[in-house]
């Protein structure tokens, strides 16, 4: 699937996630290394940020 070059209401579900991940695990998105991918297909099926927030999450167990 292709997606548009620039999406605002991309930009900001995933500023809200890469809060979300700051607030509770003090990691950011790219310093988790994130694949892009991951979260374009998340966001354009309509998937939330809490559940994208969980699967990445759900990777990472347990934090250091």
């Amino acid at each position: 699937m292709s997606y548009p070059l620039f999406d605002s209401g991309f930009t900001l579900w995933q500023a809200d996630l890469d809060a979300r991940l700051m607030d509770r695990h003090g990691r950011s998105i790219k310093a988790l290394g994130v694949d892009a991918r991951l979260l374009l297909s998340n966001y354009y099926r309509g998937v939330s940020v809490a559940s994208t927030l969980d699967l990445i999450t759900d990777g990472i167990h347990p934090l250091p």
